[in-house]
């Protein structure tokens, strides 16, 4: 059962990770405006369906039951693996093949910064200062990339508990009585 799981886990974290890497490349090839767009958070919905699947799945191979901690591991090993491919993507697509397109969507983001910080009051000093250090900052580089990563993880394990807990269905002590 181990080794299934792992490989039920694996496996569907290279599906995530592939889907997450297409939506990617679709939301850069529609532009900065895109990225920074409500479409991109669309992306959130293919590791979560995907982490169901998973769950369902290993769930399927067990004869139509799993335990909160089997369906806890593979689905936040799907989401692990997802997460890791798609930032791993990310670093190489912003710091190697694109860099004026990251250098653009700082700039957008600053944009977008600045009007937030307007609606909620700040100072045109506060503006300046938060929009410098924002276009200074390399928000790609592999460290940030990974630290990203990390705290994304702690969120899917938060998703992967609730999932966990709606799909388990814990194996009967003992088999039904057939007459």
């Amino acid at each position: 059962m181990e080794k299934k799981q792992t490989d039920v886990g694996l496996t569907y974290g290279l599906i995530s990770g592939l889907a997450s890497v297409i939506f990617s490349l679709i939301m850069y090839l529609g532009g900065v405006k895109w990225f920074v767009s409500p479409v991109a958070y669309a992306g959130f919905f293919i590791p979560v369906i995907i982490g169901v699947l998973a769950g369902l799945k290993q769930k399927g191979l067990d004869g139509g039951y799993i335990d909160f901690a089997g369906a806890l591991k593979v689905i936040f090993t799907t989401f692990v693996i997802g997460t890791l491919i798609s930032s791993l993507f990310s670093y190489v697509l912003f710091n190697y093949i694109d860099v004026p397109f990251r250098e653009a969507l700082a700039q957008e983001t600053a944009e977008k910064a600045q009007q937030m910080m307007q609606r909620f009051g700040a100072t045109q000093e506060q503006i300046d200062k938060a929009t410098e250090d924002m276009m200074k900052a390399n928000n790609y580089s592999f460290s940030k990339q990974m630290l990203g990563a990390a705290f994304i993880c702690i969120f899917w394990f938060v998703v992967s508990v609730i999932i966990s807990a709606i799909i388990k269905k814990k194996k009967p002590e003992f088999p039904p009585v057939v007459q």
